[in-house]
Protein backbone atom coordinates (compact mmCIF):
# COMPACT_ATOMS: atom_id res chain seq x y z
CA UNK A 1 0.00 0.00 0.00
CA UNK A 2 1.36 3.11 -0.86
CA UNK A 3 1.96 5.59 2.32
CA UNK A 4 2.04 9.02 -0.09
CA UNK A 5 -0.08 10.22 -2.56
CA UNK A 6 1.06 12.15 -5.93
CA UNK A 7 -2.16 13.20 -6.45
CA UNK A 8 -3.21 14.00 -2.91
CA UNK A 9 -5.33 17.57 -3.35
CA UNK A 10 -6.92 16.10 -6.53
CA UNK A 11 -7.97 12.88 -4.74
CA UNK A 12 -9.52 14.90 -2.11
CA UNK A 13 -11.53 17.54 -4.32
CA UNK A 14 -12.86 13.92 -5.78
CA UNK A 15 -13.62 12.18 -2.33
CA UNK A 16 -15.84 15.62 -1.61
CA UNK A 17 -17.42 15.24 -5.31
CA UNK A 18 -18.03 11.53 -4.45
CA UNK A 19 -19.55 11.80 -1.17
CA UNK A 20 -21.73 14.81 -2.79
CA UNK A 21 -22.52 12.37 -5.15
CA UNK A 22 -21.19 14.93 -7.62
CA UNK A 23 -19.19 12.80 -9.72
CA UNK A 24 -19.43 10.27 -12.40
CA UNK A 25 -20.51 6.62 -11.56
CA UNK A 26 -16.90 6.13 -13.64
CA UNK A 27 -14.84 8.64 -11.27
CA UNK A 28 -16.87 6.83 -8.82
CA UNK A 29 -15.21 3.27 -9.51
CA UNK A 30 -12.16 4.13 -10.77
CA UNK A 31 -11.47 5.51 -7.24
CA UNK A 32 -12.78 3.29 -5.01
CA UNK A 33 -11.14 0.58 -7.12
CA UNK A 34 -7.72 1.85 -6.81
CA UNK A 35 -8.48 3.81 -2.74
CA UNK A 36 -7.18 0.88 -1.16
CA UNK A 37 -4.11 0.95 -2.68
CA UNK A 38 -3.05 4.28 -1.20
CA UNK A 39 -2.95 4.96 2.54
CA UNK A 40 -3.84 8.90 2.62
CA UNK A 41 -6.50 8.57 -0.29
CA UNK A 42 -8.39 5.66 1.83
CA UNK A 43 -8.16 7.84 5.74
CA UNK A 44 -9.30 11.03 3.78
CA UNK A 45 -12.33 9.30 2.31
CA UNK A 46 -13.11 7.70 5.87
CA UNK A 47 -12.75 10.81 7.41
CA UNK A 48 -14.75 12.62 4.97
CA UNK A 49 -17.49 10.44 5.25
CA UNK A 50 -17.18 10.13 9.13
CA UNK A 51 -17.22 13.79 9.35
CA UNK A 52 -20.08 13.96 7.25
CA UNK A 53 -21.96 11.72 9.28
CA UNK A 54 -21.33 13.00 12.76
CA UNK A 55 -22.45 16.30 11.46
CA UNK A 56 -25.58 14.91 9.78
CA UNK A 57 -26.43 12.85 12.77
CA UNK A 58 -26.06 16.02 15.45
CA UNK A 59 -27.31 18.95 13.61
CA UNK A 60 -31.07 19.18 13.32
CA UNK A 61 -31.14 22.50 11.32
CA UNK A 62 -29.63 23.50 7.60
CA UNK A 63 -26.73 25.18 7.66
CA UNK A 64 -26.19 28.51 5.53
CA UNK A 65 -24.88 27.96 2.90
CA UNK A 66 -22.16 30.57 2.75
CA UNK A 67 -20.83 29.09 6.56
CA UNK A 68 -20.74 25.35 5.22
CA UNK A 69 -18.74 26.60 2.16
CA UNK A 70 -16.37 28.30 4.68
CA UNK A 71 -16.28 25.52 7.01
CA UNK A 72 -15.40 23.11 4.52
CA UNK A 73 -12.55 25.48 2.57
CA UNK A 74 -11.15 25.37 6.16
CA UNK A 75 -11.62 21.11 6.26
CA UNK A 76 -9.97 20.73 3.04
CA UNK A 77 -6.73 22.92 4.11
CA UNK A 78 -6.54 21.03 7.04
CA UNK A 79 -6.73 17.62 5.24
CA UNK A 80 -4.16 18.62 2.73
CA UNK A 81 -1.60 19.63 5.87
CA UNK A 82 -2.52 16.41 7.46
CA UNK A 83 -2.07 14.61 4.15
CA UNK A 84 1.82 16.68 3.72
CA UNK A 85 2.57 16.25 7.62
CA UNK A 86 1.85 12.55 8.14
CA UNK A 87 4.59 10.99 5.65
CA UNK A 88 6.93 13.20 7.63
CA UNK A 89 6.56 11.56 10.93
CA UNK A 90 5.58 8.19 9.66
Amino acid sequence: MKKTCTHQSDCLKLIQRIIDREASPEEEAAFLVTKDQCLPCQEGYELEKSLRKAIKSTCSTKCPEELFARIKAKLFAVLILISILIPLFC
